[in-house]
């Protein structure tokens, strides 16, 4: 890969003795322009190319140029710390664990988060009010850094601290706290974590945090049926959430496959069990979404090489299983229109809206209809209707005089005019 300055393009270079020579030089100068050029195109340069040239230059650090290595630490990009710190922490001393935590305690920014890199790599007890302190920066970075190193010293204080936090009313809050708490390490929080999703506005980030702290799909297992349902509707926001909220890559980084496969293993179990319309619900929203990502290249044009074999992966998962398999997960997923929890409703009928089928058309109507149903439930199933041009079946005077939020009455209204199938006098 050729980059603006050379010895940067040659550290990225094939050639193994050209790529050491540039890293000899970048780090005993140390080239401060090198690196700037380096760090400013990080987000350009494959990750097997990236891996290879910070290892080379993680392989150039030792006792005699640990203060030229500290001079780039006034520079900072994502995935170069760790390299940095890497070498680093192959010659640490008593004396670099000091000049460390100094570093942490009253260096920059950008010079805090290697500092707090080489602690997540060098157990050093004396650093860890500093990085609970730094845990709580604005940088990213930093916090994430702090929050590993905290948690290979166990550090209690710093965990039930941002337990806490995820109680918080505030939806940040509760984003930083999961976002500590991943990086802490701790399989624990998870079930915390899962709680906060449980009522957040912004489900789709927490349900990632709690799938970067552990293998979602052993809480399939989890012998408290909430818990199985949390599990699972952690999985389906991150399925809400890609590519818009998390990239593509993820299903790699949160095991999707395996998810997956663990789901169709379960839905093909005969004993009857309560979340047998979650599984399926879950597995035909998936079908569709990942057929859309093979189908429109414009997800995958740029993704690397192992996201894309990952993805084919999946996607021929799904595709594998026969008719019958999915005629069964249909009907399945009809029946939760019938369910008492109105988050496993809306999910049903978030996913038969995209599946099209005719076929739900009576059970929608049937769960709006019923007496006592929920108003964002009714709206939801009428919107649905409205865009399979469905509508004729429905009484509207009726259902809009269930819906109480001038809101839903406006979206209501909206998707009835713009309806089709309507023949309905707003």
């Amino acid at each position: 890969m050729k980059l603006e300055n050379k010895l940067a393009s040659e550290l990225l270079d094939k050639n193994r003795q050209k790529s050491r020579e540039a890293a000899k030089i970048i780090i005993n100068t140390p080239d401060i322009d090198a690196w700037q050029c380096l760090l400013e195109n990080s987000d350009f340069i494959f990750s097997f190319i990236k891996d290879r040239a910070g290892k080379t230059l993680a392989d150039e650090i030792n006792k005699a140029n640990v203060d030229k290595v500290i001079q780039l630490f006034k520079l900072h990009e994502g995935d170069w710390d760790e390299y940095i710190a890497e070498g680093l922490s192959r010659v640490s001393d008593d004396e670099l664990n000091e000049k460390m935590l100094e570093i942490l305690q009253n260096g920059f920014i950008e010079e805090k988060t290697y500092a707090a890199r080489y602690f997540c790599l060098v157990s050093y007890p004396k650093a860890a009010q500093a990085l609970f302190e730094a845990s709580n920066s604005y940088y990213q970075q930093l916090k994430s850094n702090s929050a590993e190193a905290l948690g290979s010293l166990g550090h209690r204080e710093s965990y039930n601290y941002y337990i806490n936090r995820l109680k918080s009313e505030d939806e940040w809050d509760r984003i930083e706290a999961a976002q500590f708490l991943a990086k802490y390490g701790k399989k624990d929080a998870a079930i915390n974590i899962l709680e906060a999703m449980e009522n957040s506005g912004m489900a789709e980030l927490l349900a990632g945090e709690i799938a970067t702290l552990t293998d979602i799909k052993e809480l399939f297992d989890s012998k408290d049926e909430k818990t199985q349902a949390l599990a699972l509707e952690a999985v389906d926001n991150i399925l809400s959430g890609i590519p818009e909220v998390w990239p593509l890559g993820v299903i790699l980084d949160f095991n999707i496959f395996e998810c997956l496969e663990k789901l169709i293993a379960l839905a093909k179990e005969r004993r009857q069990v309560p979340l047998a319309g979650r599984y399926a619900q879950i597995l035909i929203k998936a079908k569709q979404k990942f057929a859309m990502f093979i189908e429109n290249s414009q997800y995958t044009y740029d993704e690397e090489k192992d996201i894309l074999v990952e993805l084919d992966e999946i996607y021929h998962l799904l595709i594998y299983e026969d008719k019958n398999f999915w005629d069964t997960q249909f009907q399945r997923l009809l029946k939760e229109l019938e369910a008492d929890d109105k988050k496993r409703k809306l999910a049903a009928i978030g996913v038969l809206c995209e599946t099209g089928s005719e076929e739900c058309v009576p059970c929608l109507i049937k769960a709006a209809v019923k007496q006592g149903e929920d108003e964002l439930v009714i709206t939801e199933v009428i919107t649905t209707l409205a865009k399979m041009g469905q509508t004729e079946e429905i009484d509207q005077e009726l259902l809009l005089s269930r819906i109480k939020d001038p809101n839903l009455v406006a979206i209501v209204k909206n998707s009835l005019c713009n309806s089709s199938g309507s023949n309905i006098n707003i």
